[in-house]
């Protein structure tokens, strides 16, 4: 269930009770069954990807609410860049995540994995990432180097930070 981001069905589990059973049954051991069923877990695109099903996929004027497991991967993979915690988890195994989230956004931002915010979405909105590329005249600017490239990027993303800190 937490590879899955979400409940793993009971069809799901069986699939991968009986990929285990297949590897202990060949001779492999505990740790070939094992190791087989890990890795039909890793490469299902369930696990791969953050599956929404939509269940009228042709008509554009259909909106279809987010479950709570669905809401509870977005808002951990746009703060964290991570999965949700067991703490998101359960209340969305709840279904209490649409109550609480002003204080579950507040605990995501409040701990030091919501750096992933300002390093990873901050980034990519002010394209930070094309720094690298930035070659100012040596002429008009002298002093420029390396050091000053990477600075320039930590004080933007130390700046983005402490709006986000400071709730501002």
């Amino acid at each position: 269930s937490r590879a899955y981001r979400r409940p793993a069905s009971e069809r799901e589990v069986e699939r991968l009770s009986g990929l285990a059973e297949h590897g202990l049954e060949q001779g492999g051991g505990f740790q070939a069954g094992i190791a087989a069923a890990m890795e039909a877990l890793l490469v299902s695109p369930h696990f791969l990807f953050k599956v929404e099903l939509d269940p009228h996929p042709d008509d554009p004027r259909a909106i279809r609410p987010l479950d709570d497991y669905e809401l509870a991967t977005r808002m951990s993979y746009f703060i964290w860049s991570s999965m949700p915690d067991d703490e998101l988890t359960e209340h969305a195994r709840n279904g209490t995540l649409d109550g609480s989230l002003d204080s579950q956004i507040r605990r995501m931002l409040a701990g030091p994995r919501a750096r992933a915010l300002t390093e990873h979405f901050a980034g990519q909105w002010l394209q930070l990432g094309r720094l690298k590329s930035a070659e100012p005249d040596r002429q008009l600017f002298p002093e420029f180097d390396d050091g000053l490239l990477e600075d320039m990027r930590t004080e933007t993303g130390m700046f983005l930070a402490a709006i986000v800190a400071e709730d501002r």
